[in-house]
């Protein structure tokens, strides 16, 4: 007998296994399907800032999130060294965690099994199915089996094998990001801060994005770069030789790793991260899309993982409202929602990274940055808001 499905959700990361727990808990019988089995590992920062946080104790995993390392501040280096507080705000967050997503998306999927979505780990999406009218109906497995379902939502990251199949077109084109991280130990004291570095150059080329070192407890430290593909040459950038370069002006008493080794270990790991929208509006008849597969990410910062969360919690609850009440055709509430909450900001993200493309205006808005005393200020300039509560 063939299980018939309220919603089937594609993929097992943040913003899936938050759509899966939202629509399970608001009434639907959900199935979370995702290519790995958990734990695995994706290529990230590793860091949760206190929105990501919020969103994880409003889903009830606020004592779990509580056990990772714990960080209060950023420090940012641009070069000169400056800090940024978390802000304190009634009822959220005055911190963030550094946290692997071996640990983080396994937490979450787990959690949306517990709530009473049925998961099968290890099961790709590989297509949407759809009627004769265009609307989608369910998913295509690699396996060949077709799942069906009222709706479905595309949480399958960046290359999207949903958005894919649709051959869908996009209002917006936001940007991407080319980041490239590695977890490695490092000789110093744990430290409560996110570091921010701002200075990093292509051939002499000021560029477009930033390297970190995020702490992450016992010794270990998630260190790497990101750079927007607004920047005319970036194709000729070798992103494992500038994440060397990078990491030959981080203190000589870290004892960190040569490039080279952690290529070798495989410890090295490159990755795209679509931002300011790139399927919009973020819907179509039958499918509602979250996380990567949407281009969620904070255009400024690169931020993912809260805007993952936040997407994924939005679009199942939409989903369910929409089939309750009028069925899968329309899911404008969701286009609404979402415009509501991050449109402003994303329409100025896009154009910010047209302009941080230009190596010469991303220089003057350093040098101005780096001259401005009032920390408030600061983060407005750099964040385009008064604190870092909304990466």
């Amino acid at each position: 007998m063939t299980i018939r499905y309220d919603v089937v959700v594609a993929g097992g990361g943040p913003a899936g296994s938050a759509a899966a727990w939202q629509a399970v808990r608001n009434g639907a019988r959900v199935l979370l399907c995702d290519k790995a089995e958990f734990p695995r590992d994706k290529p990230c920062g590793d860091g949760l800032t206190p929105r990501a946080v919020s969103y994880l104790q409003k889903m009830g995993l606020g004592d779990e999130v509580a056990r990772f390392h714990r960080l209060n501040r950023a420090t940012i280096f641009s070069p000169s060294e400056w800090e940024l507080s978390f802000p304190n705000r009634p009822g959220m967050p005055d911190h963030g965690h550094g946290i692997r997503r071996t640990q983080l998306d396994t937490m979450l999927i787990e959690h949306a099994a517990s709530a009473g979505a049925d998961v099968r780990q290890g099961e790709e999406v590989v297509g949407a199915v759809t009627d004769d009218d265009g609307r989608v109906t369910g998913v295509t497995l690699k396996s060949g089996e077709q799942v069906r379902a009222n709706a479905v939502i595309a949480a399958d990251g960046a290359y999207s094998p949903v958005k894919r199949s649709l051959k869908l077109d996009s209002r917006y084109h936001g940007y991407s990001a080319i980041a490239i991280r590695a977890e490695m130990s490092a000789v110093r004291p744990d430290s409560d801060s996110l570091d921010i570095h701002l200075k990093i150059s292509h051939r002499g080329d000021q560029l477009p994005g930033y390297g970190w070192g995020f702490p992450l407890g016992d010794g270990r430290v998630n260190v790497g770069l990101g750079y927007v593909n607004s920047y005319r040459h970036w194709k000729q950038i070798n992103a494992a030789e500038l994440l060397g370069q990078f990491m030959a002006t981080l203190p000589r008493e870290w004892e960190l790793p040569p490039v080279d080794a952690l290529q070798k270990s495989k410890a090295l790991q490159g990755w795209r991260l679509p931002m300011g929208f790139t399927a919009w509006p973020p819907w179509r008849p039958g499918v509602l899309f979250a996380g990567d597969a949407m281009g969620a990410a904070r255009p400024v910062s690169g931020a993912g993982i809260s805007k993952a969360l936040q997407s994924g919690l939005a679009a199942g609850e939409c989903v369910v409202a929409a089939l309750t009440n009028g069925g899968p055709g329309d899911f404008t509430h969701y286009e609404q929602a979402v415009n509501a909450t991050w449109g402003r900001e994303y329409r100025r993200g896009r154009l910010f990274h047209r302009l941080v493309g230009v190596p010469a205006l991303t220089t003057a808005g350093l040098k101005v940055l780096d001259n401005v005393a009032h920390p408030r200020l600061r983060a407005r300039l750099l964040f385009w808001e008064n604190t870092l509560s909304g990466s």
